[in-house]
């Protein structure tokens, strides 16, 4: 108990005089100003500065009482930030360790400067000891630096050479590694500035990893391997090199299943969705759905994570025309408790690969309900940078109007498909699928909607279509392929002639 009385006393004097917890759930029977603040911010009844101040002291803004108010509940909130909940999913095991470890030398710092060496001490050897099982280096270089200064204080000198011989290899180290960081943070800007800058950042790429590459033979530092890992993926990215990617993914698995780091470093989770991805976009579909399937082992259900790879697990069924499989994955997503307070995109996403998979075996009652406008909408979240695949929803339209028997209705979605491919995609050397494509639907007016006519007619661009089949890098996929999204398109017609 010794140490559990320095620390209550520690704490019990040296605490700022106003600091109390604030009560997250808002239930307080008598809630001071700070609570009554918060628990009104919660509650949505103070959007603005405005409305707290009239809520509060029915006074402006620039009241002095409502202005020192903001300014201590501001201060409880930040210190609450040191008791947040990192074991939570949505944080990775990095992240964690990383954090744990800062956590750990913060506290040996105050403990350091109030001279409990001893207590301290305690503090830095849990960091030294994680940082070590997942190759920490800065917590590590971080922890033995102060543990150097209690020796001293303490007057071991042999404990402090070897520490401080131990501190020098891994300055180094450090050295390197925040070197290697510094190139993989400007791949980083590149990748995600704009298309262009990603387009034309081959050379730059691949001359960061060559240096990665270098540097990581001869550290073998897990740190610089997994900079190596992510520069890599975008290149095989870039190169449409989807074989190449799987490959890298799965030897990275097995790099680090080799090595004395703790596993858990590297992100099992995004690998497998990775080469879900990969497996995706070379049309490996029964392939894809193992290793989705085995993925999910290393997703919790709540968090962005799952909802992603399910929607690649989903597409998988999807371009497989596994529609049934497709509709279970979907009920899956749907059914799970923390949909709703998933974010706006991810849910938006769902709700048109929901419209969409409606079309490909529709029933009367989805006939009924169908709002397109809706549907376009949520079409903003999923068509990022494949604004191609816009000319679809109209083309949607058309079947649902041919199933109506509409058919001059649906003529005009026909032209206005046409008329966003001449206004968005007509470009020179881009959108090859979809110039194959409205060259199909051409061949369906010219034709006069006959099925019989129109495949003759648009044969030879169908099969161009699946020539040019490669996807696009960082791009939304096709959520029903052109090819098939012709079938339907055929099949409606073709019902509506009998």
């Amino acid at each position: 108990m010794k140490e559990i009385n320095t620390l209550v006393d520690l704490v019990t004097h040296g605490l700022k005089s106003n600091y109390d917890v604030i009560n997250l759930t808002g239930d307080v029977e008598n809630p001071g100003k700070e609570q009554m603040l918060y628990n009104g911010v919660l509650q949505g009844e103070y959007p603005t500065d405005e409305s707290a101040a009239e809520g509060m002291y029915g006074s402006d803004i620039y009241d002095q009482r409502f202005r020192m108010l903001k300014s201590r509940l501001r201060h409880k909130l930040y210190d609450l930030l040191y008791h947040m909940d990192f074991d939570d999913p949505s944080f990775s095991h990095s992240i964690k360790v990383d954090l744990e470890c800062k956590e750990y030398i913060h506290k040996a710092h105050i403990l350091f400067q109030l001279g409990q060496y001893a207590i301290a001490e305690k503090q830095l050897n849990k960091c030294i000891t994680l940082a070590e099982e997942n190759q920490i280096t800065s917590a590590l270089l971080a922890a033995l630096e102060l543990k150097s200064d209690i020796l001293s204080h303490d007057c071991k000198p042999t404990d402090f050479e070897i520490v401080v011989s131990r501190i020098a290899e891994l300055r180094k180290l450090d050295l390197e590694e925040k070197s290697i960081q510094d190139v993989f943070l400007k791949m980083r800007m590149l990748m995600s500035k704009s298309i262009h800058s990603r387009n034309t950042c081959h050379e730059h790429l691949e001359s960061a990893i060559a240096r990665a590459e270098k540097s990581w033979k001869s550290t073998q530092s897990v740190n610089i391997f997994l900079v190596l890992y992510q520069l890599n993926a975008w290149l095989h990215l870039l190169n449409q090199d989807f074989d190449g990617l799987h490959k890298l993914c799965k030897e990275s698995t097995k790099t680090i299943q080799k090595s004395k780091v703790d596993e858990n470093r590297f992100d099992m989770g995004y690998n497998s969705y990775m080469m879900t991805r990969a497996l995706l976009a070379a049309e490996k579909y029964k392939e894809g759905y193992e290793e989705a399937l085995a993925g999910f082992s290393h997703m919790d259900r709540s968090t962005e994570r799952w909802f992603d790879h399910s929607e690649t697990y989903f597409l998988l069924a999807m371009h497989n025309q596994d529609y049934k499989l497709a509709r279970t994955i979907l009920d899956d997503v749907l059914g799970n408790p923390n949909f709703s307070r998933a974010q706006e995109s991810t849910i938006g996403r769902w709700k048109i690969f929901r419209a969409y998979l409606n079309f490909t075996k529709p029933n009367v009652n989805m006939l009924k309900r169908v709002r397109f406008s809706d549907v376009y909408d949520m079409a903003a979240y999923y068509y990022i940078e494949s604004k191609g695949y816009y000319m679809t929803l109209p083309l949607l339209e058309f079947i649902h109007q041919i199933n109506k028997e509409r058919m001059d209705t649906a003529a005009l979605k026909l032209e206005e498909a046409e008329n966003y491919f001449f206004k968005n995609l007509n470009e020179p050397g881009k959108n090859p699928r979809e110039k194959q494509f409205y060259k199909m639907l051409k061949a369906l007016k010219t034709a006069e909607y006959d099925v019989n006519k129109t495949r003759a007619k648009s044969e030879k661009y169908l099969e161009r279509l699946v020539e040019k089949q490669a996807h696009a890098p960082f791009s939304d996929f096709e959520i029903i392929p052109y090819e098939h999204l012709w079938e339907m398109m055929l099949e409606a017609l073709a019902n509506l002639k009998k």
